[in-house]
């Protein structure tokens, strides 16, 4: 219809006509674009907002799951540092000689890398993430896991060698029948004091199992400060105060 009105002013030559027509024709362009904007930047605010939510999830997880384990290394520091106290004294704690040695030959795992995060880069949505920081931070963090978790094997080397001298000490209680609860698991019938008194490579692998568990400690706290970093750049991102 415009169209047509349009070409009726050109042929007549009504100029006043042809300006208002060729303005509506422009003016409508232009409108029906800004509103293809506007859905796009909301589509993206909400895509955005989604996103963030979720890595924050993530992020809140992988600090209560560091957390704990920080809390968990503090112990087998604790249970060997005893065991070792206790050796070089020539007098083993009774009370905890039982659960020391059950819990002596154990390491936290190290958390993996943000699922959220190598989703957000494998679909190629990391343009969302506007503040440079927090994707610097982000790249890093899944990094620097990425490679704890290829290592940790042989991070825990010490302790899997602690576990394999340790055993010496102990007489398993066999009961013909296999174990229904874990705590069942290599359950201690007997230790042999005079094994884990003498035995000096259970002493050397209770020291470098020791040195083993005092880095992975450090390395949780290390990974604990790198969440929080990431958890205040998620929410100022978002526009909300950080914890």
């Amino acid at each position: 219809m415009i169209l047509r009105r349009l070409a009726i002013g050109l042929r007549k030559q009504d100029w006043v006509t042809v300006v208002i027509e060729t303005l509506i024709v422009v003016f409508g362009v232009f409108i029906g674009l800004q509103v293809n904007n506007w859905n796009e930047a909301r589509q993206e605010r909400i895509e955005t907002h989604s996103l963030l939510e979720r890595l924050e999830r993530d992020f809140e997880q992988q600090l209560a799951l560091t957390d704990s384990g920080i809390a968990r290394q503090l112990l087998y520091l604790e249970v060997t540092d005893r065991l070792i106290t206790g050796i070089r004294a020539g007098q083993l704690d009774e009370d905890f000689l039982a659960s020391d040695l059950a819990l002596v030959d154990s390491i936290g795992s190290m958390p993996a890398p943000s699922a959220a995060f190598e989703e957000l880069v494998s679909t190629g949505r990391m343009r969302l993430i506007r503040n440079a920081a927090l994707r610097d931070e982000l790249y890093r963090y899944d990094s620097y896991t990425g490679f704890l978790y290829l290592q940790f094997s042989q991070v825990a080397e010490p302790v899997a060698e602690l576990s394999r001298v340790i055993i010496r000490a102990k007489t398993l209680e066999l009961t013909g029948q296999p174990s229904t609860r874990f705590e069942q698991l290599g359950r201690v019938e007997a230790i042999d004091h005079t094994v884990l008194l003498e035995d000096r490579e259970i002493m050397d692998a209770l020291q470098s199992a020791y040195i083993t568990q005092d880095n992975t400690h450090l390395i949780l706290i290390a990974l604990r400060a790198r969440i929080e970093r990431i958890l205040d750049l998620l929410a100022e991102e978002r526009g909300e105060p950080g914890p």
